[in-house]
C-alpha cells in the first residue's frame, strides 16, 4: 500500500499517479488567501474546506469530485460584502497513458467538467471543461519534476490555458519539500504567474500530511494551506 500511495496534495499542478484499482482516497484541507493586501479593493477567500475524493476505476484510470466550501469578504465597492457557500461541483477522470521505467518518466490526462452548483455570491454559474496533460520525470532517486499544460473554458468566455512546474525533492522516506511556478494565461490575453511551495509527511503508508504557502508575482496575492490525504481501503 505505501508504494502505491501518491497524493494531488499540495501544490497547484496534478501527479501522474492514479489511486489503486477499487481504492478510495480523501483529499482535503484548509486554504487561506487575500488579493490585493492593505489595499481599498483588499478581497479575502478561504476555503474551508477543500475536499477531494478520488476513486480507482482500474489501475491506470480514476474518477474525482471536488468541491469545497467557500468565505469570502469583497471589498467594499463590491455588491456583495461577504459571502459564503458551496462552489461548483468539478466532476472529472484521470487516465495514465504511458510509462518509461528505463528514464523513469510518466504521462497521463486529466478532463474536469465545472457544474454550475454554486450560489452567485460565491462563483459564476457557467458551465465549464478543463484538459490538461500531465508529466513526472523521477530524474535522480531524490529529485522529480512534475508538470501540468492544459486549456479550460467557460460559457460566454474564451479559451485560457494553464501551466505548472513542480520540482520536488525526497528528504527521507516521510518528508518531501516541493517548489512550484505556475499560473494562467486568461482567455489568451491576460499572462500571470505565481509561486508556491511547501512540505509533505507521511504519517503512515496510507497518511499524508502537508502545508503550503504561495504569492502571485504578477499580481498582489498571498495563501496560505494545510491538509491531509488519507487512502481508505479496498471495496
Amino acid at each position: 500500500m505505501a508504494q502505491s500511495f501518491s497524493s494531488d496534495r499540495p501544490g497547484a499542478g496534478d501527479g501522474v499517479s492514479t489511486v489503486e484499482a477499487r481504492y478510495f482516497q480523501v483529499e482535503t484541507g484548509l486554504d487561506f488567501s487575500k488579493l490585493n493586501p492593505g489595499e481599498k479593493d483588499e478581497f479575502t477567500v478561504n476555503s474551508l474546506p477543500v475536499f477531494l475524493l478520488r476513486y480507482g476505476l482500474s489501475e491506470k484510470v480514476e474518477i474525482r469530485i471536488i468541491e469545497s466550501f467557500v468565505i469570502h469578504d469583497k471589498p467594499n465597492w463590491s455588491e456583495f460584502k461577504q459571502g459564503s457557500g458551496f462552489s461548483n461541483l468539478t466532476i472529472g477522470g484521470k487516465f495514465q497513458v504511458c510509462e518509461n521505467p528505463e528514464r523513469a518518466t510518466q504521462a497521463g490526462v486529466l478532463a474536469e467538467v465545472f457544474v454550475p452548483t454554486a450560489s452567485a455570491e460565491v462563483t459564476g454559474d457557467a458551465l465549464g471543461l478543463s484538459l490538461r496533460f500531465l508529466h513526472s520525470w523521477d530524474f535522480t532517486q531524490r529529485w522529480n519534476l512534475g508538470s501540468n499544460f492544459g486549456a479550460y473554458w467557460f460559457e460566454e468566455q474564451e479559451l485560457s490555458l494553464m501551466y505548472s512546474f513542480a520540482l520536488g525533492y525526497t528528504i527521507t522516506d516521510k518528508l518531501g519539500v516541493f517548489v512550484e511556478p505556475y499560473g494562467n494565461y486568461y482567455q489568451l490575453d491576460d499572462f500571470d504567474l505565481s509561486f508556491d511551495g511547501g512540505f509533505s509527511y507521511l504519517l503512515k503508508p496510507n497518511l499524508q500530511v502537508d502545508i503550503n504557502s504561495g504569492t502571485g508575482i504578477t499580481d498582489d496575492h498571498f495563501f496560505i494551506g494545510f491538509g491531509f490525504s488519507w487512502l481508505i481501503g479496498k471495496i
